[in-house]
């Protein structure tokens, strides 16, 4: 990534940080813990939705369809936000800084309830930003088929490197409960060449994988083949691909995860 497009990143997250803190010392902080609240909350839903909707959805109609999973993360993620935010915002009247001003430990409380928000933020940022680069390898690969330019990095994928790259932030990757580069990286690989025909995708491992030193490299063909991945491919259903057991399972052989962590 170039230098403008990182400043431009920074700038907007700075931005953001700026704004929470001024919500806080006028709004006082319960309202803060509110707003955290909300939005943890609503991540939860949108994660659990992404990864548990296409069975949720079985129950209504036989044919559940990628976009109706995505409708109900994010319908279900919004209404859970605005029911924790304004369902207990009385709350914030009853327990708000007086009109005096505020008192130091209310400033200190506010101060540490924004490295909470900014915290869960960048958690947020980091693990859409996973879900976005598999998305991307799936893109990737139909270009590779049509022989067409590769397609632009997705903006949060770029928003979380910049994060992780930048020696300010850098270590907010080692309190990230949701990150794993091994992880995501063997799901790429996976989107990537459940994306591709048999012969493309052996082409693949043959120059790419076969002697990266993974112990029996050869299960990447294993997994390439799995109708089941495959269908979480073309479904879309990335999340759930992410956290699939297969590829947990995967990771656990000898130094596997150590060396997808750095493949890619």
């Amino acid at each position: 990534m170039n230098y403008d497009a990182q400043t431009t990143i920074l700038i907007v997250l700075s931005v953001i940080l700026l704004f929470i803190v001024i919500l806080s010392l006028l709004k006082g902080v319960i309202r803060v813990i509110l707003l955290s609240i909300a939005i943890i909350g609503a991540i939860a839903v949108w994660v659990f939705i992404q990864n548990k909707g296409f069975t949720l959805l079985e129950q209504i109609t036989d044919t559940p369809q990628p976009w109706m999973v995505q409708v109900t993360a994010w319908g279900l993620g919004i209404f859970t936000f605005a029911v924790f935010f304004h369902g207990m915002n009385w709350f914030s009247h009853l327990f708000s800084w007086r009109r005096g001003g505020a008192s130091p430990g209310g400033i200190i409380t506010s101060v540490l309830m924004c490295a909470l928000m900014l915290w869960v933020g960048t958690v947020g940022i980091s693990y859409y930003g996973n879900i976005a680069r598999i998305s991307y390898y799936c893109d990737l690969a139909q270009a590779h088929i049509k022989g067409e330019e590769n397609p632009a990095m997705p903006w949060f994928t770029r928003a979380k490197n910049t994060i992780r790259k930048a020696e300010a932030t850098a270590w907010l990757a080692h309190i990230d409960p949701l990150e794993s580069a091994a992880q995501a990286n063997l799901a790429c690989l996976v989107a990537y060449g459940c994306s591709l025909p048999e012969e493309e995708f052996t082409r693949f491992y043959n120059e790419r994988l076969a002697h990266c030193g993974i112990p029996h490299p050869g299960r990447f063909l294993e997994l390439f083949r799995d109708k089941g991945l495959r269908t979480l491919v073309s479904e879309c259903r990335y999340v759930t691909l992410l956290e699939n057991e297969r590829l947990n399972n995967f990771l656990q052989m000898g130094n596997t995860a150590e060396i997808i962590a750095g493949i890619i």
